[in-house]
């Protein structure tokens, strides 16, 4: 069974690996690993009122970040451990959020620019894509995704 819980400080050493390997294709083609990993402290950027721990028969697998405020939320990053990828849970974790946030009715998101099957998972689940954006650091191009509900 899948759910997840509030993040916290405890987690973060386990959590902080596992992010590490489902970005690690990601900074082998870019050079880079997303914003929200602070690879110097190995910690997490957004503060930990924004995560959750997603957790499959209590095990923990991934997390992700979110914030919403009113009828906006943003999913500031999704990461689940390579073992466990490509089995549903990322859906399924997506669709939660949905219901955990019933007021929220424009989601955004962003992905890399090369990363076609992410786009086939966010376009999957009903996100457009917006606009790009581009990460000055690395020169990496990323795709802005918006859902209505």
């Amino acid at each position: 069974m899948i759910n997840f819980r509030k993040m916290k400080k405890k987690d973060i050493p386990r959590l902080y690996n596992i992010a590490k390997r489902a970005f690690q294709p990601d900074y082998e083609k870019y050079g880079v690993y997303p914003p929200l990993l602070k690879t110097k402290n190995e910690t997490f950027f957004p503060p930990l009122m924004f995560g959750k721990v997603i957790l499959v028969d209590d095990e923990e697998i991934g997390g992700v970040f979110v914030a919403a405020i009113g009828k906006k939320g943003e999913i500031g990053a999704i990461f689940i451990d390579p073992k466990y990828q490509h089995k549903g849970y990322g859906k399924k974790v997506m669709s939660m959020i949905e219901k955990e946030y019933p007021k929220v009715k424009k989601w955004k998101l962003d992905t890399p620019s090369e990363n076609y099957h992410l786009h086939s998972f966010y376009e999957s689940l009903g996100y457009i894509k917006v606009g790009e954006l581009e990460d000055k650091k690395s020169g990496m191009i990323g795709y802005i995704y918006e859902k209505n509900i």
